[in-house]
């Protein structure tokens, strides 16, 4: 009885120890439901175990949104990134160009290891803003969303020369133009861009979970598992990795039931942004390589209205729930007040009146069971820049 009476005590007082020591975590699942604690093992996208501040464990189907407690997410890396084909970045430190991948380091991933990304998986190398570029976030996007058939570099002072990447060192890069060979030396260079004409041939692996850590890195995984606070995985290119569960700061579980606000069609947008005279669009420009700022944190999927706007999803019955985020921008929606609704088939099954920039970040968790069509509608003053971001469409069994 002594021995069992001292076991249990030890297991108590260990409990205890690892709940103060791991990270705490938020974790909302598909129904609603929010729970906290620290996260001792994730098996699949289905089924989180977690430990609750009093020792307590517990298990919690369904997850789809994780976040750490008392912090705010990063925005996305604003140099030394290496972005993916499918615009996840990763923020790295020695970067070096071995055969056909690139070797690097993160301090994103278990320390002192080396992480090996294929040429033909890589969009772009991000090393700092080039001088005289007013605004590095278009202009970043712009090149992400280039289809493009020669590698090129671009150096600090914007300027952008073609040709095919032979070498890439602690020191110098070299260009073939076609015409010469051209050296550079690396800190002379802003940006890499890597051609893109094999990119669609690549077959698309199903996103399991999409995460976010300390650094902004932005990463999905096909494939992982957390055991003794490291989650492993396999990325959507099939790059292996390593992340400590501290790392983590945000995290949206994924799969084949999940589809994304942005790989909807048909849908009807009408927006006023200023005037009387409203513009009618034809789709939602939904994005994920863009930071959407609610509440001082950064999302990176989703879309922005301006002013009163009215936006039809025409969802042929074939989705059960969504869930999201919603707020207004911290730099633009500051001096905005809107009443929001969404309605299902044009009954109103959500709404919220008078919203600012005050009332913070607010959640989508809405049924919408043989819904035909579902509507947001914004009415919305001046400075009304409302960001919808994580917005989730789930798929009727």
């Amino acid at each position: 009885m002594k021995l069992n009476f001292l076991t249990v005590v030890v297991f108590s007082c260990w409990a205890t120890f690892v709940s103060a020591q791991d990270p705490i975590f938020i974790v909302r699942d598909r129904i609603g439901t929010v729970k906290e604690g620290s996260i001792q093992r994730i098996s699949s996208a289905n089924s989180l175990e977690m430990l609750s501040a009093d020792g307590k464990s517990f298990t919690l189907t369904n997850p789809v949104y994780l976040s750490r407690k008392n912090t705010v997410s990063p925005k996305f890396p604003q140099s030394r990134a290496l972005w993916l084909l499918n615009d996840d970045c990763i923020k790295f430190e020695d970067l070096l160009m071995k055969d056909d991948s690139f070797e690097f380091e993160s301090s994103d991933f278990v320390s002192g290891s080396k992480t090996l990304v294929p040429l033909l998986d890589t969009k772009m190398i991000w090393l700092k803003n080039p001088l005289g570029i007013l605004d590095p976030v278009s202009y970043r996007n712009k090149i992400l969303n280039e289809i493009r058939l020669k590698d090129f570099v671009v150096l600090n002072n914007a300027e952008r020369v073609d040709g095919v990447l032979e070498s890439l060192g602690a020191k110098n890069a070299v260009l073939d133009s076609g015409t010469a060979k051209s050296e550079y030396k690396s800190d002379s260079i802003a940006v890499i861009g890597l051609s893109s004409d094999d990119n669609s041939k690549k077959e698309k692996a199903i996103e399991g979970v999409s995460l976010v850590l300390d650094s902004g890195t932005r990463i999905t995984l096909a494939e992982f598992n957390l055991s003794m606070g490291i989650l492993e995985g396999k990325t959507m290119q099939g790059t292996k990795v390593r992340i400590p569960i501290a790392k983590i700061q945000q995290a949206v579980f994924l799969g084949k039931s999940v589809v994304r606000i942005q790989e909807l069609k048909n849908i009807k947008l009408r927006q006023v942004p200023f005037f009387e005279t409203p513009m009618e669009a034809k789709g939602v420009k939904a994005t994920k390589n863009s930071d959407f700022l609610i509440s001082g944190s950064s999302y990176s999927n989703g879309f922005s209205t301006m002013g009163s706007t009215s936006i039809t999803f025409l969802l042929e019955g074939k989705y059960q729930k969504l869930c999201g985020f919603f707020g207004f921008d911290d730099i633009d929606g500051r001096r905005g007040r809107a009443d929001i609704k969404l309605l299902a088939d044009g009954k109103v099954i959500a709404s919220w009146a008078d919203r600012t920039w005050k009332d913070g970040l607010g959640s989508l968790d809405l049924p919408l069971a043989g819904t035909k069509a579902l509507s947001l509608v914004v009415e919305a003053s001046v400075g009304s820049k409302i960001n919808w971001c994580e917005c989730l469409f789930f798929l009727a069994d």
